[in-house]
């Protein structure tokens, strides 16, 4: 049964994001409820935008799935080490509700599971504090009752902020938004955005080992680094013992994200190191943002 659920699911993921012919019937059916979605997103879309009292770099995209965010986000906190950054993040797939600060500026204070495995990532790998809230709004306000010099908000496209927004913009084969298709906007949204990234520039380290496993989205761009055997799950999985106890003997190489899931159980571990490395232009109007905030 779990086969089949795992089957499925890459069925749909492939789908929507790298289509084979096989797909497009499913595609073609779906395509009007694709059209009623974007009409609704149409007029979501904020047209007024709060002025916080604070400095927001938002991080997000126009597609589901992973476009290299938290990366992106551990890569931006790195070049800006001396000043005091909060990350506020939605918390996907946590096991606790309303807003909870995961890391201060001094430690981690809850576990994973409260926390959603992105936050912990950015708690445990980076010196900025995480807060973790449905309303992003009061996320914001936490941050600045944390002293913070500016807040990084996570998947912050479509929130009624004023901020700066950038954009990761990863193109996909499959044209259409949701649910025929893997875009959560049509590309014209882009139109708001102040910076577009088009193509991250990454540096990857592949350390020694066993197996490779990871619950990442679209987990198959790891094997460019990869030749040896591999087990992957969908994305955000939660891991159990009974997915994992036949490996205890074996080196596992995993993402960090991962990692943060995966440490609780007694396994041979190994991180694959990602750095973003940010274009100096893109470093140079972050800055002046900050300093025309102030």
């Amino acid at each position: 049964m779990k086969s089949l659920k795992l089957k499925i699911y890459n069925f749909f993921e492939e789908m929507l994001f790298y289509p084979k012919w096989y797909h497009w019937p499913f595609i073609i059916m779906l395509t009007p409820f694709s059209f009623v979605y974007m009409t609704i997103m149409h007029f979501k879309f904020p047209r007024k935008f709060e002025n916080m009292g604070i400095p927001i770099i938002s991080v997000g995209n126009i597609i589901i799935g992973g476009s290299g965010k938290t990366p992106f986000t551990k890569a931006l906190i790195n070049k800006f080490e001396n000043k005091k950054i909060v990350v506020v993040m939605r918390g996907y797939k946590r096991k606790s509700k309303g807003l909870i600060v995961v890391k201060n500026f001094e430690k981690t204070l809850v576990d994973v599971e409260k926390s959603g495995d992105e936050a912990m990532e950015i708690a445990s790998f980076t010196n900025a504090a995480v807060v973790v809230s449905e309303d992003r709004k009061k996320g914001i306000i936490k941050a600045k009752e944390m002293d913070a010099d500016f807040v990084i908000l996570d998947d912050g496209f479509d929130k009624p902020f004023e901020k700066l927004n950038i954009v990761l913009d990863k193109k996909i084969k499959n044209p259409f938004t949701l649910p025929a298709g893997g875009y959560r906007y049509p590309r014209i949204a882009l139109r708001f955005a102040d910076i577009i990234i088009n193509k991250l520039e990454r540096d990857v380290k592949i350390p020694k080992g066993d197996i490779l496993i990871s619950a990442i989205s679209d987990p198959k761009r790891l094997l460019k680094y990869w030749n040896k055997d591999y087990k992957f799950f969908p994305d955000h999985y939660e891991y159990k013992w009974e997915d994992l106890k036949q490996l205890q003997n074996k080196i596992i190489v995993t993402t960090a994200k991962d990692y943060v899931k995966l440490k609780k159980f007694p396994l041979k571990l190994k991180i694959i190191e990602l750095n973003i490395k940010i274009p100096d232009i893109i470093t140079e109007q972050i800055a002046n943002y900050l300093i025309k905030f102030q």
